[in-house]
């Protein structure tokens, strides 16, 4: 599936009630996105996982035309010109581009939402600014129930759906893992923070910080590395006992 183009344009009638016709999001248009990953940044998940895990940390990449090598386009160019080199150069700096075309079994996906790629469509109009469009947001950022249809909307995102998606697609390759010094790096920088709980004057209070920064440690010394080609590999046949 091919990134969406971006629309944004005139909004319904502004004499009008913008929200009649059809299901229309108080929302600022929004550029579609797409995600990078990195094998030099991760942390440790543990919601809606069987055990604490290693997973990369996703950055979201709007396709802003103008911004961040992303091209404002001529009439007539083909769409993927805009941002097929802004992406390249993120694969050069080291990042991995998330195909958003991959379809995301229903399993990982938040209850209600049907199998398709990790951003959704919504038509939007911003009451205050006139502008309509199209925003594109996360499948697993959930709207809460507002007080009336008018109001700007509001999302919870759905940590323990995503860490399971981000889990299989790292035990699929789709995803880089974090490597050994990344790891290494968030283990330093828990160790330095542990170690700055001693200076804390009250007993009482440093001895709780103290086992709140040692389970902490022991939670991503000890949380689980996933190793695709370990996954892909067959399990070996069992041994063959003979009989005496």
């Amino acid at each position: 599936m091919p990134i969406p183009q971006q629309t944004i344009g005139a909004g319904p009638d502004p004499f009008g009630d913008p929200f009649t016709a059809q299901n229309t999001l108080n929302l600022r248009p929004s550029a579609p996105f797409v995600y990078l990953a990195s094998v030099e940044s991760g942390s440790v998940r543990v919601e809606g996982l069987e055990e604490p895990t290693w997973l990369p940390e996703l950055a979201l990449f709007r396709l802003n035309p103008g911004v961040q090598g992303v091209e404002v386009i001529r009439d007539g160019q083909p769409r993927q010109s805009a941002w097929a080199m802004a992406l390249e150069a993120r694969r050069r700096e080291g990042w991995v581009v998330l195909d958003p075309g991959l379809s995301i079994p229903a399993e990982y996906l938040p209850e209600g939402e049907p199998a398709g790629p990790y951003w959704r469509e919504e038509i939007v109009y911003h009451q205050r600014t006139g502008i309509g469009g199209k925003a594109y947001r996360e499948v697993w950022s959930q709207r809460l129930p507002s007080r009336r249809p008018t109001a700007p909307p509001r999302y919870s995102f759905d940590k323990a759906s995503f860490n399971r998606w981000l889990s299989w697609m790292v035990g699929q390759d789709l995803v880089p893992a974090p490597d050994a010094m990344a790891r290494d790096e968030v283990l330093a920088q828990l160790e330095a923070w542990a170690s700055s709980q001693s200076r804390i004057p009250d007993s009482t209070l440093r001895a709780q910080r103290d086992t709140v920064a040692a389970n902490r440690l022991e939670l991503h010394r000890s949380a689980r590395v996933i190793d695709p080609a370990a996954l892909a590999a067959p399990s070996p046949a069992p041994v063959k006992r003979s009989r005496k």
